[in-house]
């Protein structure tokens, strides 16, 4: 039975409606303006991205989301739980869903039939699994994951997921069946016990995905049964509206506007203001950084809020997501404003220019993107920045819907029956407006990396409605002009609004200005961004990318500085944003301007090296220190180039002085500067630990830090170790070994030694030593050279792993 308070609720909503706005009107329309929202998602299908947005779509299919059926083994159609009638099955997860919203978003952004065929695939797997309770999809023991997401009988959280994509599929297409799929699965919900329904983790704390897709049908199916189950979800879901009871970035980026989707049903205004108060709280936490996010390298740590902090891929386009439903519900312009700074500055540096891979985790400063384990300067152990196809398991699959989205809501329509031009790139919408008539608008524009947007209507007469056009941040306007006439738009804030009639071929030019600004981020050491409209500078670091692994469709790659990336700005005092002078060059013929090559904006600026920064063992950024730094290193000129456009990026910069008073910033010890690298470290070690300086009581100590390649065995391994440069003659090893504990490690069976030369690694002459020993030190002594760095070549026992301690090389005796 459904629940009587749940009527009464929905009674009293319709009662207050037809006291308002009187008995003449349905109760379907007044129960809609209800829930109604000041701007309007388009359906999927009525935008058609053009220039850099169409370009990142299209290497976005070409790449390897595009071609995940074909590297992903959770997407693999035999025996997926996914295609399967009764929902048994492997492979019963997000990762599926995950993919399919990104694939199926782009799929109509490009209208490409190979991919809307291969989504309907899918698609009518997802429709096809539901029985006669209403579930579907995955469910019951034999849809088996190696992740579980509840610690009840139910996992709906992917569920939550392929609602989207079933979403995307009915705007596109008006497939009928969908409205019915959630239908039945919705009255399926209310029937499940309050006991039951949403516990913990996942779906606990995103449940409000699965509040917005009630309210997508109830827009469409006003049923009072899903404004009970709203009310029902939300009794159900972490509690988002009293604070942030979780700090895990994903959690954070999806559910801290939660509250405000609940608003739309209760209209009690501390849920909206919840969702202004969640961002807030994040941001001044943890994100006195630029690019729009906050350091949550998987979760948010106290003391862990420097700008090389990093954020999931994942973590970017759910923000991207947030802010685009929270500018729909609150009409405040502020929320395009967040997700385009996320859209331009932080998500194109996620992947590989040509979208042949991505990184689980990228940060404000990052000067090294490789394989090697970050932690704990990063939360989140083993290979977090290599750019690969075939990893970083949720980014991987989940990645893909940051573009679709934000091009979905390019356009949205007006309550006026109007439209609103939220991001002014390059596109072209098609829908109807007041009246019934249809219009098609093209967007001409480079933005955000020029000031100039060109719209050019196209209708089959004269036709009038409001057309609404946010003004991007930092850009100030200077002119609108409508047929050669100068217009002065009603602006209320950042919406400038156009009340006019239309005429096929009429042109509405608007220019902006966009010069450099300055902002300080006082939360992390007086350090500094530079904007220019919604795009922030990064040093221009030269980067050198190392092929990584030998993936036959994508390979991977490492990226590694070529330049020097230790600057810090010297402003101005009397002005500081005339210290920086904008240059522009020709846009890139291939339309991918967020390349180093390809963007076509710079920046030059002053700066001096300081010494004192550097970067530390694990191969992160040095940590800030107090701006302005001192130091007497040469004035030099920079090139600073957008923010999206760099992969490794410096984008908080220390301001610097030569004047006494500035700060002297010291020096870490010695073993956290030490760079360390290894073929493969297990995720729960460091490889920071063989320098950490503490020697162990036995080759057995569990309780001092340790590297070890486990759960490699039997195979040839090897571990580098940066030095400064000087004659070196021998190197001793103090391994791990875990036998008297029952654990896999051994000493290896043989070591060899190497030097770096030149850049090239070759084997040291005159190698002489014991073969390994526990507990104590392992001596190697050779023919003395000249190097910058030492390798060990090691080879694994059979059916054995090794390990490190500590590792000392003493420079030679003169």
């Amino acid at each position: 039975m459904r629940s009587l308070l749940g009527l009464m609720v929905v009674a009293a909503i319709l009662f207050s409606c037809l006291s308002k706005h009187g008995h003449d009107r349905p109760l379907a329309e007044l129960a809609l303006e209800r829930i109604a929202t000041p701007y309007t998602k388009l359906p999927a299908g009525s935008i058609e991205p053009r220039g850099w947005l169409r370009k990142q779509l299209e290497l976005q299919a070409a790449g390897f989301h595009g071609r995940l059926t074909e590297i992903s083994p959770f997407l693999k159609r035999d025996g997926n739980a996914w295609l399967a009638k009764d929902g048994q099955g492997e492979r019963g997860w997000e990762e599926v869903p995950y993919w399919l919203k990104g694939y199926i978003g782009c799929a109509f952004a490009l209208n490409d039939p190979k991919m809307i065929a291969e989504a309907k695939v899918w698609i009518d797997g997802a429709i096809a699994s539901q029985d006669d309770t209403g579930m579907f999809g995955p469910r019951g023991k034999g849809a088996t994951s190696t992740v579980q997401s509840t610690t009840g009988p139910l996992d709906l959280w992917s569920n939550m997921v392929m609602l989207n994509c079933l979403q995307t599929w009915h705007e596109a297409t008006s497939d009928a069946r969908v409205l019915e799929l959630m239908r039945k699965y919705f009255a399926f919900e209310l029937t499940i016990p309050d006991d039951q329904f949403l516990p913990p983790y996942w779906q606990q704390q995103r449940a409000a995905d699965n509040l917005a897709s009630v309210l997508w049908l109830y827009e469409r199916t006003p049923d009072p049964q899903l404004i009970e189950l709203a009310h029902k979800i939300h009794r159900h879901t972490a509690n988002w509206t009293a604070g942030i009871p979780d700090w895990h970035n994903v959690n954070m980026a999806q559910a801290f506007g939660g509250p405000a989707t609940y608003w739309r049903v209760s209209r009690d205004r501390k849920h909206l203001d919840a969702a202004e108060r969640n961002y807030r709280e994040i941001r001044e936490t943890y994100g006195q950084v630029p690019g729009g996010m906050f350091g949550g390298d998987e979760n948010c740590r106290p003391g862990f809020a420097d700008p090389r902090q990093a954020i999931e891929t994942c973590g970017m386009v759910e923000m991207m997501l947030s802010c685009e439903r929270l500018f729909a519900i609150t009409g405040d312009a502020v929320w395009a404003e967040r997700c385009e700074d996320v859209a331009y500055n932080s998500l194109p540096a996620a992947f590989m220019p040509d979208y042949s891979g991505l990184r689980y985790l990228t940060s404000p400063n990052l000067v090294q993107s490789d394989a090697s384990p970050k932690a704990p300067g990063l939360q989140n152990g083993g290979n977090m920045l290599e750019m690969r196809c075939d990893d970083h398991r949720c980014c991987q699959h989940n990645a893909g819907h940051g573009w679709p989205y934000f091009s979905e809501h390019a356009w949205m329509a007006t309550q006026d029956d109007g439209l609103a031009l939220v991001f002014p790139v390059a596109s072209r919408v098609k829908t109807k407006v007041r009246g019934g008539h249809e219009v098609a608008i093209d967007v001409e524009s480079h933005y955000p990396f020029g000031g100039t947007i060109r719209l050019r209507v196209h209708t089959e007469g004269e036709v009038e409605f409001p057309l609404t056009i946010r003004v991007p941040r930092g850009c100030t306007p200077l002119s609108v002009v409508h047929e050669g006439d100068a217009l002065e738009p009603d602006v209320r804030g950042s919406l400038m609004r156009l009340e006019r009639s239309f005429e096929n071929g009429d042109v509405v030019e608007l220019r902006f200005a966009m010069t450099p600004s300055l902002r300080t981020w006082t939360g992390n050491h007086d350090s500094v961004s530079i904007d220019v409209g919604p795009l922030t500078y990064s040093l221009l670091i030269g980067e050198h990318y190392r092929e990584s692994s030998d993936h036959p469709l994508f390979p991977g790659h490492e990226i590694y500085a070529k330049t020097p990336w230790n600057y810090g700005l010297e402003l101005d005092p009397a002005n500081p944003t005339q210290s920086f002078t904008l240059h522009s060059r020709a846009w890139p013929l291939d339309d991918q301007p967020f390349t180093q090559a390809g963007t076509p904006l710079l920046l030059s600026a002053k700066g001096r090296r300081i010494p004192q920064w550097r970067m530390d063992g694990l191969g992160l950024v040095g940590l800030l220190q107090q701006s302005p730094a001192f130091t007497e290193e040469p004035l030099e000129e920079l090139t600073l180039i957008p923010m999206g456009a760099a992969r490794l990026r410096i984008s908080a910069f220390p301001t610097v002085s030569t004047a006494t008073s500035a700060h002297a910033w010291t020096l870490p010890a010695a073993s956290t500067l030490a760079i360390v690298r290894a073929s493969h470290c297990n995720e729960s070690d460091t490889t920071n630990a063989v320098v950490d300086g503490v020697v162990p009581n036995s080759s057995s100590d569990t309780s001092i830090p340790r590297f070890t390649w486990w759960d490699h065995k039997g195979t040839s391994e090897w571990i580098e170790r940066e030095i400064r440069y000087g004659k070196v003659a021998s190197t001793r090893v103090f391994w791990f070994d875990d036998a008297a504990t029952g654990g896999g490690c051994r000493v290896p069976a043989s070591v060899g030694v190497s030097y770096r030369w030149n850049g090239q690694w070759k084997p040291v002459d005159g190698l002489r030593a014991a073969a390994p020993v526990k507990d104590g030190w392992h001596l190697l002594e050779f023919a003395p050279v000249d190097t910058d760095a030492l390798r060990l070549d090691v080879r694994l026992q059979d059916g054995a792993s090794a390990g490190i301690l500590e590792w000392e090389i003493p420079e030679a005796p003169k």
